[in-house]
């Protein structure tokens, strides 16, 4: 993890973040759901780490199709109160984590077991 903080998402940063779904009908009950209490967002950085993030999400985006063992699957009930947001892809992780986080905010620095995880 290389950033993190925990906060009450403001209005204009949550239509930025899901800026492609504000026209749908599920939106308002989205935004009233994100914004409702504090959330703690994090970077995290790593070989693959969308894919191995999205593994531990729980894959689906449905709470019912996510894996017995992953933060969905076992904390979960509806596709509109899912627990958690990953990003998808390692393009919409840099927009993401753009509107959140400023650069100043992410420490860089390289673990004590780092060239043991890696080849």
């Amino acid at each position: 993890m290389v950033a993190g903080k925990f906060e009450t998402l403001p209005e204009d940063r949550v239509m930025e973040h899901y800026a492609e779904h504000t026209e749908k009908p599920f939106f308002a009950g989205l935004k009233a759901y994100i914004t409702s209490g504090p959330c703690f967002l994090m970077v995290w950085e790593g070989k693959n780490i969308v894919a191995i993030t999205r593994q531990m999400i729980g894959g689906a985006t449905n709470p019912a199709e996510a894996a017995p063992g992953t933060i969905r699957g076992d904390c979960a009930m509806e596709i509109g109160m899912n627990v958690i947001h990953g990003s998808d892809s390692d393009e919409t992780a840099a927009r993401e984590i753009a509107i959140h986080f400023a650069p100043e905010e992410l420490n860089a620095y390289t673990r004590i077991d780092e060239a043991y995880l890696y080849e």
